[in-house]
């Protein structure tokens, strides 16, 4: 039941996160349109439900249960984003978006999903320890102006599109690798610096 319970909140939340692509495709501002997307993440963090993207930094410090549930946020979060990629009419800005990805070679792919998996850690982390969305509201805006990916906000965008070539998936699929490896690196960065700094205070506590 438990699995169960992550797969259908992992829906929610590409279900959000793909309206919250919907309201960056309406917007012929840029920045409005970034600004606007955090109504998907935000919805994530305050509710609670299962992002790939959220998650997947923390694999390295979790049993192998929340694994599964990783995997299992993967899936779920892909059948929300084709609910509403579908309801939704194809949208050429989504489609001319689509084509563009597509064009990127697999490092610079890879490096801008890092990119964007180090930034969508931090804004949940800051969540987790202050419960406060002001990470979401810069760390959002700052992916999508620098173009970096969202695995998924790229599910989608391609689904939107109607793109469904082995091309496609195969970008999705390096996207979602690379947010994986960003996040988890940013996430062993802060523990080894939390547990260095940790050592040195109780050395200093010994000396006293």
């Amino acid at each position: 039941m438990k699995r169960l319970a992550v797969f259908f909140k992992a829906i929610a939340a590409g279900i959000m996160i793909s309206i919250g692509g919907a309201v960056y495709l309406s917007c012929d501002n840029k920045y409005v349109g970034a600004v606007g997307f955090c109504v998907g993440l935000i919805s994530v963090v305050m509710l609670g439900m299962e992002l790939y993207t959220g998650k997947i930094g923390y694999i390295p410090t979790e049993p192998v249960s929340y694994w599964f549930d990783t995997v299992i946020s993967v899936f779920g979060n892909l059948v929300g984003c084709a609910i509403i990629g579908f309801i939704l009419p194809a949208s050429d800005k989504a489609v001319a978006a689509c084509a563009a990805r597509l064009t990127k070679l697999v490092p610079r792919t890879l490096a801008d999903a890092a990119l964007c998996g180090l930034l969508i850690y931090v804004c949940v982390e800051i969540w987790k320890r202050h419960k406060n969305v002001v990470g979401v509201l810069f760390c959002v805006p700052a992916f999508i102006l620098c173009g970096f990916e969202h695995s998924v906000a790229d599910m989608f965008y391609f689904i939107n599109a109607r793109s469904f070539s082995l091309e496609s998936i195969l970008f999705v699929a390096v996207v979602v690798v690379g947010n994986g490896v960003g996040a988890v690196l940013t996430h062993l960065l802060l523990k080894g610096a939390e547990k260095i700094a940790e050592k040195g205070k109780k050395g200093a506590d010994n000396n006293v």
